[in-house]
This record gives C-alpha cells, sequence and structure tokens, in this order.
C-alpha cells in the first residue's frame, strides 16, 4: 500500500462538500448538552416550561447522603446526545470525501481512520455514461456490485482512471475479465445456401403417385342391406344378358 500512495496518479475532492447530515447530528448533540446543563432552547422558543428545570422542594425534606433521583429533562438529554453520537458516527464512516487513483488500485477515503481499496484485479468495468439517471461516473466490481464515482468532473476523472485500469491489465493479463457468455439470440447465425432459398417451389414438390388410385382399386367391395355385393350382382346381370339372345327382348306395349 506504501509503494502505491507514493505513486499518485489524479486524485477530486467529492462534489458533496457540506453534509447534512453530520451537521443535523451535531445539532442533536449540541441540544442535548444544553438540556444536561439545564437550558431547553426549544423549549424557550415554544413557550413551554422548561423540562430539566429543577422541581420544587418538597415539604419533607430528603434524607442526607441519598443518590439524586434522575428527573425527566435528564433522560431525554442523554437520549438526544446518543442517537446524535450514532448517526454522526455512521455518517463521518459512510460519506465519501476524496478518490485517488494509484497504478495498481482505485482507493476511496471517507471520515478518517476509514478508506476503501479497490484493487483493480476487483474491478470488472469503468462506465461513463451521460444518458444514465444519477452518477454518470460508476465502477462495476467482480460480484456486479455498482460503486458510484461522486466528482465534479466525472470526464477528467474517467481520462485518469480507465488508462490506469488497461494499463495494470496490460501488465498482468492473468487479471483481464472473462468474456461475456454470448446469448442465443446474439450467436451468429449458420450461412444458408442461397440456391435452396431461391429454388421454387415446383422443384421442392413432391412428384404425383399413383398411391391413390391403387388404393381405390385394392379397397373392399361395399356390401347393401341385403349382403350381396354390388359386384356380383353386377356380374350375375352380365350372365343373364349373355344366356338370351339378342333379338328375345320384351315387347313394349304402347
Amino acid at each position: 500500500m506504501q509503494q502505491s500512495e507514493t505513486q499518485l496518479i489524479y486524485w477530486a475532492p467529492s462534489r458533496i462538500r457540506f453534509n447534512l447530515t453530520l451537521i443535523l447530528a451535531a445539532v442533536v448533540i449540541a441540544l442535548g448538552v444544553l438540556q444536561m446543563v439545564g437550558l431547553d432552547p426549544v423549549s424557550a422558543i415554544c413557550g413551554a416550561p422548561s423540562a430539566a428545570a429543577p422541581e420544587t422542594p418538597s415539604a419533607a425534606p430528603s434524607a442526607e447522603g441519598a443518590a439524586p433521583v434522575p428527573t425527566r429533562g435528564s433522560g431525554n438529554a442523554w437520549l438526544l446526545i446518543i442517537v446524535g453520537l450514532g448517526v454522526g458516527a455512521y455518517s463521518w464512516l459512510t460519506s465519501p470525501r476524496q478518490y485517488r487513483v494509484y497504478p495498481d488500485a482505485l482507493v476511496i477515503m471517507y471520515g478518517m481512520p476509514r478508506n476503501r481499496r479497490l484493487h483493480f484485479s476487483q474491478i470488472r468495468e469503468v462506465a461513463n455514461d451521460r444518458n444514465f439517471m444519477g452518477d454518470p461516473l460508476r465502477v462495476y466490481t467482480s460480484n456486479r456490485r455498482r460503486i458510484p464515482i461522486q466528482v465534479h468532473e466525472p470526464d477528467a476523472f474517467y481520462d485518469y482512471l480507465e488508462p490506469a485500469l488497461n494499463d495494470f491489465r496490460r501488465r498482468n493479463p492473468e487479471y483481464m475479465p472473462p468474456p461475456e457468455p454470448q446469448t442465443p439470440a446474439s450467436a451468429p447465425s449458420e450461412p444458408v445456401d442461397a440456391d435452396i432459398v431461391d429454388a421454387p417451389a415446383a422443384d421442392t414438390a413432391p412428384p404425383p403417385s399413383d398411391t391413390p388410385r391403387a388404393a381405390a382399386d385394392d379397397a373392399p367391395p361395399r356390401t347393401n342391406d341385403s349382403g350381396r355385393s354390388r359386384r356380383r350382382r353386377r356380374s350375375l346381370r352380365g350372365d343373364d344378358g349373355d344366356s338370351g339372345n339378342a333379338g328375345d327382348t320384351p315387347p313394349r306395349f304402347s
């Protein structure tokens, strides 16, 4: 880490100069401290009696040496101080203040003593898209996490960060990101023969066959209600016609 810090390439402060959350936490802590010393500016502004005001002495004197009973105002003061300290510490440790580019890492400086070091082997992509809703400059890690870079000049920061990342990958090719898997839609389609595509439909149609006619000849003879086949009846009629003479036709009566 010391070697990387001596080779600082570029740095940029965060574009958020005033941390409103930290300012509100400081105000809450101040209100709690004022209530602890017996002052309540909120009650004084609103016109209500101070909750931390000492109570009127009672008729029965308190026993000597007894521990003082905590009042309701002191409890609220401690609650304000604890909440303010918790919110202020969280905002101090999670709000980025400075971004630094080194030959092998990107360092994000938060409130002291916290900083985050992203080695270039953990970075998958650096995106600079003006059409994106939000921060235009983003860093995507290997585990698909998105880290926004909140600087005033994202283009200038990108011009230093992207070349540094490419130089690191050129020196260490084992840290190159794996290629994205191709989806079936993006896979190249197989070449299609133009002769088959342009062939007319008549050439590809199957030749006519005599199968329906042969099937009709081989079909079983149809029968009537009496069970005799029509073919047999025709043959009998033909035999009767041959047995008689052609001239022995029955006379017609007018």
